[in-house]
């Protein structure tokens, strides 16, 4: 079973998932990307995933040699990662892969407004021409019949994550009966739309609303770096490798996620197999699968400062349920294991054969 990913930047959760499915027989699972982004700088280690071909800044513009790399991996099922990169939906269209299944992956949540409307009628003839449509949860499951595609077609499983990686460790760090770490961490691009400034000004109005704030830790890179500098109580660490990631969320009592706008939100799931409970906004789209009221985590409006610093007091007062909330939020993020992506990717790929 030839089966080959088109994605864009690549990443270290997409990396742990092509290995896992590589590590099922008879599969030979390949990954094309773009060189990494900037803003993700993943390094060579997390990247290392066998017959991963990266293309140049050039070449990803350059449908021949796209076209011809793809014909020698010769897939009988092709994943593209969305519809934002002309040269990889050529293939739809190309002669020689007729044969080829395809599959879109999406992670567009729901939102119901003229642009999704319009959008339909610009890509409604490739989301026919697909054979499936993976989505990473019920927002993109939405959008999708909003657009009409048949039930059939849709699978939930778009992204997954290098879950034991994550979870290692954290069934002696609730058993060992030291106390809860005392601390908030936030992972994620310094940009307007993961709401930055608003995580900035909530946190200020919290330090004011206890007597013993919890500091803050964030990990990233971005235009808007700057809003943490001189910030009392907050330790920027810059954009951090998984392995790193791993060992802040162990040290730390919450995780924060304040987008304006987040179509899945991966880290997310991230924490939640770290056993993190979670502050989310009602934007990310994984909150509908992840985060649980009063469960494992709060769930608050995008852009209410006031909102996400009631949040922080009030995980900040109940220290002593967060053992609690972070078992609920490590067995959500179980269903997104590396290891269950592939073997969904893997009986997607048969269906689609089959049929």
């Amino acid at each position: 079973m030839n089966i080959t990913y088109l994605w864009t930047a690549p990443s270290g959760y997409l990396a742990a998932c092509i290995r896992a499915l590589q590590r099922i027989p008879n599969v030979n699972a390949s990954l094309v990307t773009w060189p990494p982004h900037a803003e993700a700088p993943f390094d060579s280690a997390a990247m290392d995933v066998a017959n991963h071909h990266v293309l140049s800044d050039s070449g990803r513009f350059d449908y021949r040699f796209i076209k011809h790399l793809v014909l020698d991996l010769n897939p009988e099922v092709l994943v593209v990662a969305g519809w934002v990169h002309a040269p990889y939906l050529r293939l739809f269209r190309e002669p020689l892969l007729k044969k080829t299944r395809f599959v879109i992956g999406a992670d567009t949540p729901i939102r119901f407004d003229v642009r999704q409307l319009v959008a339909r009628l610009k890509i409604g003839r490739l989301l026919r021409r697909a054979d499936a449509i993976c989505v990473p949860g019920e927002r993109g499951y939405q959008v999708m019949r909003y657009w009409k595609v048949p039930g059939v077609k849709i699978v939930r499983l778009l992204y997954g994550i290098d879950y034991d990686l994550f979870a290692e460790g954290t069934e002696s760090r609730w058993d060992s009966g030291e106390p809860w770490p005392r601390r908030f961490a936030f992972a994620g691009r310094y940009a307007h739309i993961k709401g930055v400034d608003v995580l900035v000004e909530a946190y200020r109005r919290y330090r004011s609303m206890v007597v013993d704030a919890w500091p803050l830790t964030v990990c990233g890179t971005g235009p808007m770096a700057d809003v943490f500098r001189n910030q009392a109580g907050v330790e920027n660490l810059g954009f951090t490798q998984p392995d790193r990631l791993r060992n802040v969320f162990r040290k730390s009592a919450v995780f924060v996620l304040p987008s304006r706008l987040d179509p899945w939100g991966q880290v997310i799931v991230e924490a939640a197999a770290a056993g993190l409970p979670v502050i989310c906004t009602q934007t990310c789209g994984a909150s509908a699968e992840l985060v649980r009221d009063y469960h494992n985590g709060l769930i608050v409006p995008p852009e209410d400062p006031a909102a996400l610093a009631a949040a922080f007091a009030w995980m900040h007062e109940h220290a002593d349920r967060l053992p609690q909330f972070a078992r609920a939020s490590q067995s959500f993020a179980q269903a997104y294991s590396a290891q269950r992506w592939a073997e969904n990717q893997y009986e997607l790929a048969l269906r689609l054969c089959r049929r």
